[in-house]
Order: C-alpha cells, then sequence, then structure tokens
C-alpha cells in the first residue's frame, strides 16, 4: 500500500523556539516508515514544519495515490495537527486517517470525538500495531483483535480495543528510515543548536536510544504511552545505527532524545567507548538526570563527543521540586552541573514555573540558583498540563482545565491553568530569563567562547526570539 506519514506544524512560537534550542525532527515516524517498508510499503514522510511552499506541499500530496495518512501529534500542536486531517481528509476522501502520538494516545475517544475525520487512533507505540492496521485494511480483514487500536465501527461508534503491551526488545526494530526525511532542512535549521562549533554543512539527525523513564515527575506525560518505565537499546545496537547515520546519511550531529540518557551509567560507558574505538567523530547532545551522572562518566561522554547536555533543573525551591515528585535534592542538582562544567561540557538548564502551590518567594529561589549555577544556555516555561500527566489529572479534576482550547497548551511561553499569583509568576519568569541572558557572566562567556561567524549568527538569532518574547509578555 502507498502511506503517506505527516509531522503536523508547530505553531509561530514553537519555530522560533525550536530555531534556537533543536530542530523538530520527526525520527518517530521514520521509525513507522521502517517497519512499513521492511512488510513492503510504499510510504513517504512530510514535515509540515520544513514545506515552504503551497505549490510543494501540493506536489508531495499528488506524488502517488495514498491509501493511507499517518499523523503523530503531541498536545501543542494537536490543534494544527486538526486542521491538516480535514484538509487533506476532503482533498482525499477515500483515503484513511490515522492518528498517534502523546496526546491520541492519553485521550483516544475525545480525540476522535472532537475531529471525525480521523478514521483510527494508535494508542501508545505504533510499531507493531500500525503494520498490522495496514494488513487489515489491506486484505478487509476484522480490526476487533489489533491491540492498541481504536477506531469506528460501522454505525460509527468509537470501539477501543486492548492496549498493547510494550515492545520487549528495541534491538527488534529496524533504524529509522532517514532517506525519508528532508535532512538538508533540518541542516540549515539546526547546525547551531547542539551547543558545539562545527561547519555548517555536517548533517544533524536525532536518534532514540531508550523508551521511556523511570521518573515520577507530575508534569511529564511520557506515561501515556511509556508507563513509567524504561527500556533500553543495547550500546552494540545504537552504535550501529550511528555508523549508518553517518556513512549512508553523512550525519555528524546527534541529537539523543531519550527522556534519561544516563539512567544506566554502564549503558553509556559502553556506547562512549564503541564511539571512540569506532572511531566516529561525531557531536551529540543529551537529556539527563542530575542523579543520573558522575564526573568519569561526564569526562568519557567528553571524549566520545558530547557537546551539551540538558538537565531538568525545573526549579530551586526543595518545596516545590516536592510538589513535582523531582526526588532530587539542590546538593545534587549543584553537583551535577559543577561536575558537567569540570568535565568541559557546556550546560543548558530547564526550568518549570507556575505549578499548583508554588509562591513568589519559590520562583526567587530558582533564579538565585540559577544565577548561582551559571549555565551555559536556559529554557524556562510555564507547568503545562499536558494530557497523560499527573498534573493534567489534579487539574481537570478541579475543573481548572474546563472551556481551554488545546491552542493554550503552547508550551513553554503560556498558561494554562488559572492559579493565584500566576499572572506575577509569569512575568516574573520572563523577566528571571532575560536578566539571565544580558547578565555579565553570559555575555563574557559568549563572547570568549565565540569561533566562527556561523556561531555569532545563532546568538544574534537566539537575541531576536529573546526580543520577541519580552514584547510578547509585556516586559519593559
Amino acid at each position: 500500500m502507498n502511506i503517506l506519514l505527516v509531522h503536523p506544524s508547530s505553531s509561530f512560537v514553537l519555530r522560533n523556539f525550536s530555531e534556537i534550542s533543536l530542530p523538530e525532527i520527526p525520527i518517530h515516524l521514520a521509525g513507522i516508515a521502517a517497519v512499513l517498508e521492511r512488510d513492503g510499503h510504499v510510504v513517504r514522510i512530510v514535515d509540515l514544519n520544513v514545506v515552504e511552499t503551497k505549490d510543494e506541499l501540493v506536489k508531495r500530496l499528488e506524488e502517488m495515490p495514498f491509501d493511507i495518512i499517518g499523523f503523530t501529534a503531541t498536545t501543542p500542536v494537536i490543534t494544527s495537527c486538526y486542521r491538516a486531517i480535514r484538509l487533506l481528509k476532503k482533498m482525499f476522501p477515500a483515503t484513511k486517517i490515522v492518528l498517534g502520538g502523546w496526546h491520541a494516545s492519553a485521550l483516544p475517544e475525545k480525540t476522535m470525538a472532537e475531529c471525525p475525520e480521523i478514521d483510527f487512533v494508535v494508542k501508545g507505540e505504533g510499531d507493531i500495531t500500525m503494520p498490522e492496521l495496514v494488513r487489515a485494511i489491506e486484505l478487509g480483514h476484522s480490526l476487533a483483535d489489533i491491540e492498541g487500536l481504536v477506531f469506528r465501527d460501522a454505525g460509527g461508534h468509537i470501539v477501543r480495543n486492548e492496549d498493547r503491551p510494550l515492545v520487549k526488545n528495541l534491538d527488534d526494530l529496524p533504524f529509522p528510515s532517514r532517506h525519508l526525511l528532508p535532512m538538508d532542512a533540518y541542516r540549515r535549521i539546526g547546525f547551531t543548536t547542539v551547543g558545539g562549533y562545527y561547519k555548517k554543512d555536517l548533517y544533524i539527525t536525532s536518534i532514540v536510544t531508550s523508551r521511556g523513564c523511570t521518573g515520577k515527575c507530575t508534569f511529564c506525560a511520557d506515561s501515556a504511552i511509556y508507563h513509567r518505565t524504561c527500556r533500553f537499546r543495547s550500546p552494540e545496537n545504537v552504535v550501529a545505527e550511528i555508523k549508518e547515520a553517518v556513512e549512508k546519511y553523512n550525519a555528524r550531529i546527534f541529537f539523543i532524545i531519550d527522556a534519561n540518557f544516563t539512567l544506566s551509567p554502564k549503558r553509556v560507558t559502553r556506547i562512549c567507548e564503541l564511539i571512540i574505538e569506532e572511531g566516529l567523530h561525531i557531536l551529540w547532545a543529551c537529556a539527563a538526570r542530575v542523579d543520573s551522572v558522575n564526573e568519569e562518566l561526564l569526562r568519557l561522554m567528553k571524549r566520545a563527543g558530547c557537546v551539551r547536555i540538558s538537565y531538568g533543573v525545573e526549579s530551586g525551591s526543595p518545596r516545590v521540586l516536592g510538589l513535582m515528585e523531582k526526588h532530587v535534592s539542590i546538593r545534587q542538582i549543584k553537583d551535577a552541573v559543577q561536575a558537567t562544567k569540570r568535565a568541559g561540557i557546556p550546560v543548558y538548564i530547564y526550568f518549570v514555573y507556575g505549578m499548583p502551590g508554588e509562591t513568589i518567594q519559590d520562583v526567587y529561589m530558582s533564579r538565585q540558583l540559577l544565577m548561582e549555577l551559571k549555565p551555559d544556555y536556559l529554557t524556562q516555561s510555564i507547568a503545562t498540563p499536558f494530557p497523560g500527566s499527573e498534573l493534567y489529572n489534579h487539574a481537570a479534576s478541579r475543573g481548572w482545565l474546563d472551556g481551554k482550547p488545546w491552542s493554550r497548551y503552547n508550551y513553554p511561553f503560556d498558561h494554562v491553568m488559572e492559579l493565584p499569583q500566576i499572572a506575577e509568576i509569569s512575568r516574573l519568569q520572563s523577566k528571571i530569563l532575560i536578566e539571565f541572558y544580558t547578565r555579565p557572566f553570559f555575555i563574557k562567556n559568549t563572547l570568549r567562547n565565540m569561533r566562527s561567524v556561523h556561531h555569532l549568527w545563532f546568538y544574534l538569532k537566539a537575541a531576536r526570539v529573546l526580543l520577541k518574547y519580552a514584547i510578547s509578555t509585556g516586559i519593559r
């Protein structure tokens, strides 16, 4: 069958944010494409974030008659996803529409009710469910026994099948079909965002080396799919994919998009050793928890090409960290950041404000910790109750989300929950962000680390986004 997979466009704000953090590369869609191609289907991927003209989009859509069009979406892009689904269903009324991803997995029935043009929702991991669904459509077989599927029966009623167990062995899955992705577009967008210094002609890609996280952060929606478990790919399998990406696609820059890459230090050690042994000479960035790193490991990661680590610090208030169920201490945060700096790896830190129960004093405690840590990069957001998270359940049960459209779930710059002092907290976090990027230590470090005109261009671009942000939030 001919299958089109679509990555919906982000909002203007999120696209600008991605330009200074990391490009949105739909590597999960490329993974689904790989299992479909393995079954002999013809697959194409369209990333609406990089399609530049309407004519280009129409050309891609008319490349062949597609039997199935599949989408993936998180909550911040679900509104634009609905628009794209309605447009394509109108253009190709006989084509079956499938939606997967975190939002639909958390709220499958609600999602199908909100967008009647959706024929199927793939709930949870789609690596097995999607090929089974395609086979059933192709052969006209019953859908009743396909685990992880939500669909409409002959009477138009929404039917939810049993959930599908998580994939047991991730090494059994084929490597993502990167040949279907617009690699040139990601190179142009993302070559300055990883935190390293390199030539503009190097190709960039994402890679998934594990799925899930054992953390219990109340604002995280990963449990909608992964149920607070983590499964690892073997080091040999990970490095084999890296080698393929280097040799076939000339990729040299890798974003490891695991929720916590260093959850198993032993595995990370072996991955780094293999990268060094193979002489791959790549640059890569990852996310980690502060309680899962040590200086010895960090120094090895640096030798293997790590040029940025992102830590979800979230708050400088021990009380708020408790509300979030982060299960880390301020001491652990400081130790991890200091060890990362000593290892020579740039530090990217995330803070979250506006949790239920947070006070203005808590915000000032976060500011104090931030200025003490002096990271290389900073991202801040207002807590967003994404479906699938404990925060969503907490807020929904109290009526805080009633009447709020999905367009308000616009991480990182909007707030959904109308909590006491939220307006002041929003203004404060905006001021803290601007204060950080205009502090003498940040400007001094930036000038000292400037290596090329490309790096200068990155900071000019970041300053432009920061200025737009300041104007939009009313900061003076």
